[in-house]
């Protein structure tokens, strides 16, 4: 396939989960989901050279976009911040977006691939409970678990159809573009989860939160972070060099992501 064919069928995909996760009712009062175009891209990579209808792709991918989506829109379910109705409706679009999955995938007869998807699901769910608790104060294991909740979905998708040689990259890519969402998220002000996570794995003694905590601890914890950026950039050129035939957009976004896109922090370090 042609890079601009790929670019195509990409767009196509994600025009379709738009089209499925816009709903009037919804859109008055929450923000439609991030549709990730990179996790399309590595689905897609999963069938590579395999004789599968081109309608049958695009539901199967479509299929696991709007599983991720569902899983993700349940995360931003809060007991504070927003008022019932919104915390409702949260709940209740994350629960229409995964009923839409299990109709897609039952549509095309495709039984195996649902109770694959269902497993992602458990230890999707598993790694972000472990996240939100965080006992072990263990920066390595969080950080594992932040992986894990990005990409089992995408690595059980990929299990299923004989592509697991791209689990590291998957794992990767999907790790370093949530790190990297998370750290534009702090530098333009906002609460990152992530953030209090490690502030709470660094300085478990310290009950405060990230914006309060002092230019030289929040420098160890900046520090820490871009380590695992850099790890995960450099894994990811390795990856590149012995991935056999990766397709064009492939080759391309791991490019741009190790090369390219720059991750510099520019956070005020004040004294909090």
């Amino acid at each position: 396939m042609s890079l601009q064919e790929s670019l195509n069928l990409v767009a196509s995909i994600k025009e379709n989960v738009q089209q499925k996760i816009t709903h009037h009712y919804l859109t008055k009062y929450i923000e439609l989901p991030f549709i990730d175009e990179d996790r399309i891209i590595l689905l897609l990579n999963s069938m590579v050279d395999q004789n599968i209808p081109k309608n049958d792709v695009e539901k199967f991918v479509t299929s696991a976009m709007l599983i991720q989506i569902a899983l993700d829109t349940h995360d931003k379910v809060t007991n504070h911040g927003e008022d019932l109705k919104k915390r409702q409706l949260l709940v209740l679009s994350g629960d229409y977006f995964s009923g839409l999955y299990y109709k897609i995938l039952a549509e095309v007869d495709n039984i195996p691939l649902i109770k694959v998807l269902a497993e992602g699901i458990k230890i999707v769910n598993e790694s972000k409970i472990a996240l939100y608790r965080n006992k072990d104060n263990d920066i390595d294991t969080y950080m594992n678990n932040l992986k894990n909740a990005e990409s089992t979905i995408v690595t059980k998708f990929c299990s299923y159809f004989g592509s697991s040689h791209l689990y590291p990259i998957v794992e990767d890519i999907l790790f370093l573009n949530r790190l990297i969402r998370e750290r534009e998220m702090v530098n333009g002000g906002e609460t990152s989860a992530l953030f209090e996570g490690l502030v709470k794995c660094i300085f478990p003694t310290k009950k405060v939160l990230f914006h309060q905590l002092s230019a030289e601890m929040k420098r160890r914890i900046t520090d820490t972070y871009d380590q695992y950026i850099t790890f995960s950039k450099n894994r990811l050129k390795e990856y590149l060099k012995e991935l056999k035939n990766p397709s064009l957009l492939l080759g391309q976004r791991i490019k741009f992501l190790v090369m390219e896109r720059q991750t510099v922090f520019n956070l005020h370090l004040e004294e909090g």
